[in-house]
């Protein structure tokens, strides 16, 4: 199968998956070269030994100044977000395998669909590539911020990124450059792999997204006189036509598919215009999508948990140091950029898994207008009942398996966060 040539689609995605491999969170295959497989244990193993000294002595910070409120905040503010990471990186390595299938599961159906002749598909996957670009870029400026910020900004002062207590005197040369490195280290390391691994979540996600929405113009399309797909041999006119489409201007009218669309190689040229062989294909993808969701909330139902769980923390933590400590202009821009990280990193599982939800309770519209009035013989209609049937069962992202993710999940948080927030300076006055 030739690749599109609108772009090479997943070099975002294969950017992410060599960090992780790089620091240990996911793994290479059996081809690789033993030096490789050594660094990728070793970092992993050094990684953890130095996080769990950094997190130690903030703890012993914590005991120390137990009746002081803006140390426990601080200090549970980073405590938080190394917890939320470490387990997020170890719930990925255990499941990396998982990880690696749902990958190609979700992508290998994209790239098929990414050879389509139908102008509106190609909208509909450039426009994806698109927002994966954008979210790529936002990650990286979002990393460099967050280490600036945390890092950068106090050695520049000589301080140390965070409050830690240490049997030995940090002022003094080396070891004030011993625990800077250890506290700088865990810093940089986590936020770079918390931002991958997110991100390689987010386009599982908006794909699977995509193929929902597709497998929708697809029941519509059932109908026989609707155009069959071209190979891809044929689509060099629209693949030219598809680069010079300015993706914001194009209206949701431009992006509904009229052709039947392949989802996999074997379909491409093999487009029946019978219903019954449509719609037996359309039942095959949506089961298919059906099992991927499912993979999706067993790989990421308890990182997910975690996330929400220690996001309202995040949220109300800093909320609570930027309004009781004003005047202090540094500290209040990291404990911004501390809020708005948790909020963010919070409202795009929400809006992903909103979107998800949409696009899956919109399989029931197509399949209503698939033509299946015309073509209800004995041979058909427990297809076409069996399919509505499945329509009815909800597609969604649980975060371990009880709260849906979507943005009233998203509003009750912030709710729940601003309860925290009243609690802590309500014990400060």
């Amino acid at each position: 199968m030739k690749k599109s040539p609108i772009e090479k689609r997943r070099r975002y995605l294969n950017k992410a998956i060599t960090i992780l491999r790089y620091f240990g969170i996911l793994t290479y295959d059996s081809s690789a070269s033993m030096h490789r497989k050594f660094l990728n244990n070793f970092i992993r193993i050094f990684t953890v030994i130095i996080g769990v000294i950094c997190v130690s002595t903030m703890i012993v910070d914590l005991i120390v100044n137990f009746n002081d409120l803006m140390v426990f905040a601080d200090n549970g503010c980073f405590i938080t977000g190394w917890f939320m990471s470490f387990t997020k990186q170890q719930i990925a390595y255990s499941k990396r395998h998982q990880i690696y299938q749902l990958i190609n599961d979700i992508h290998n159906p994209v790239d098929v669909l990414s050879q389509s002749s139908d102008l509106e598909m190609l909208v509909n996957v450039k426009e994806c590539m698109l927002f994966e670009a954008i979210d790529c870029y936002l990650a990286i400026s979002f990393v460099l911020l967050m280490i600036i910020a945390i890092n950068i900004f106090p050695a520049i002062v000589g301080l140390l990124p965070c409050r830690a207590i240490y049997p030995f005197d940090t002022t003094t040369s080396p070891y004030y450059q011993i625990v800077f490195f250890i506290q700088a280290y865990t810093i940089a390391y986590n936020l770079v792999n918390i931002i991958a691994l997110e991100f390689i979540s987010y386009q599982l996600i908006r794909y699977t997204t995509l193929q929902l929405r597709v497998l929708s113009f697809n029941y519509k399309n059932c109908k026989g006189d609707s155009k069959k797909m071209l190979s891809f041999d044929s689509t060099r006119k629209t693949i030219d036509a598809i680069k010079i489409h300015n993706l914001f201007d194009i209206e949701d009218k431009q992006k509904e598919i009229t052709s039947f669309v392949a989802f996999e190689d074997k379909e491409i040229n093999n487009i029946e215009n019978s219903f019954n062989w449509r719609f037996k294909t359309c039942i095959n993808h949506h089961q298919r999508l059906i099992r991927i969701v499912k993979d999706l909330n067993d790989t990421f139902q308890t990182s997910l948990m975690v996330q929400l769980g220690m996001s309202l923390l995040i949220i109300c933590f800093n909320g609570y140091l930027a309004a009781m400590f004003p005047h202090d202009k540094k500290s209040l821009i990291r404990y911004i950029i501390y809020l708005l990280s948790g909020s963010l990193q919070l409202l795009y599982w929400c809006a992903f898994g909103n979107q998800l939800k949409f696009e899956a309770d919109h399989l029931t519209t197509g399949q209503w207008m698939c033509g299946w009035e015309n073509n209800y013989d004995s041979g058909i209609k427990n297809l076409v009942t069996t399919a509505m049937i499945k329509t009815m069962q909800p597609l969604e992202i649980r975060a371990g398996g009880l709260f849906v993710l979507n943005m009233e999940t998203f509003i009750s948080i912030l709710k729940s966060s601003y309860s925290v927030f009243i609690l802590l300076t309500t014990v400060a006055d």
